[in-house]
């Protein structure tokens, strides 16, 4: 089955305004892609990115229950609050948010996760391959989850 690129789109997002105060954020850069409206379910991943409902998505991703986002991020050593922006200033607000830190489950940034606690954001931080399937799991529930993916640095064989 062969598989196509998905084509970039704008979009609009209500954010939830009792979420924002007057901080500055670090620019977060993500580009919205175009997909079907059937929740984001990854089916595979590679070196080089994600096959997300059929389609190919090249490097980092940001998946959310009803949309799928290039995430401009390479590396799990470099995340800070800011680069979760979207997942807790979206509304609905989501409940848990599966982080896939490469081929191995990274230590993350003890910072990092006390700050999207603070936001409101439930972070699970695994390998990428389970972060994948995690996230499938919970949107198979209906949960309302969303997956920030970084591809894994090498597949196991």
């Amino acid at each position: 089955m062969a598989t196509g690129l998905l084509k970039q789109s704008s979009v609009q997002y209500r954010w939830n305004s009792e979420s924002v105060s007057e901080e500055l954020f670090i620019p977060t850069t993500f580009n919205k892609l175009e997909a079907s409206d059937s929740a984001p379910m990854v089916n595979g991943y590679t070196t080089q990115g994600f096959i997300v409902n059929g389609n190919t998505v090249y490097g980092s991703v940001a998946l959310l229950p009803r949309g799928i986002l290039n995430w401009k991020v390479t590396s799990w050593e470099d995340l800070v609050v800011e680069q979760f922006a979207l997942f807790y200033l979206l509304h609905p607000k989501i409940d848990i948010v599966v982080l896939g830190t490469g081929s191995k489950v990274q230590r993350v940034n003890l910072e990092l996760l006390y700050g999207l606690k603070k936001k409101g954001l439930n972070i699970e931080v695994q390998d990428t391959p389970n972060a994948c399937a995690t996230f499938n799991f919970l949107l198979s529930e209906g949960r309302p989850a969303g997956a920030a993916l970084i591809p894994p640095e090498h597949i196991a064989t």
